[in-house]
Order: C-alpha cells, then structure tokens, then sequence
C-alpha cells in the first residue's frame, strides 16, 4: 500500500504564496471599505422609510393575493372532486 501526504506550505515558496495571497485578501478588504465609505450614495432616512412602506404594502397585497387564490383553487377542486 502506498501512502501520499500532502504538505500544506513546507517548501518557502508555498510559505511565501500564502503571505501574497493573505496580502491580497486584506488589500480587497480595505478597498472594499474604501468604497463603502467614500462611493456610495447611500439614502436619506425618508427615502428609505417610504421604500420600506413601499414594500411591505407590496408584500401584504401580493400574500393575499396568493392566499385568495389558493382559498378559491382549494374550495374549487374539493366541489369538483366531490362531484365525482
């Protein structure tokens, strides 16, 4: 039977890759912040107050509207299989 074993960063040069592919990680981390900070237009408090209203105005109509339609295809099939 023959056995392998992975080495994971035993040779410098793997030493060396996970330092510059850590370096990268933290460099996107920071230029993501950067532009969460200094790029993005976020929305004033009222704009976003009327998108949230908006919404869950749109939700509750839309979940009785399912519901609706699954009272009348459930009471629907219940008299048809009735009849049968």
């Amino acid at each position: 039977m023959v056995s392998k074993t992975i080495s994971l960063g035993s040779s410098p040069g793997a030493c060396a890759n996970n330092k510059l592919i850590m370096n990268n990680v933290v460099e996107f981390f920071k230029n993501s912040l950067d532009e969460v900070k200094y790029n993005v237009t976020w929305p004033k408090l009222s704009e976003l107050q009327t998108s949230t209203t908006l919404v869950l105005i749109g939700s509750i109509i839309f979940a009785l509207v399912v519901g609706l339609m699954d009272y009348a295809f459930e009471n629907g099939l219940n008299l048809l299989y009735q009849s049968f």
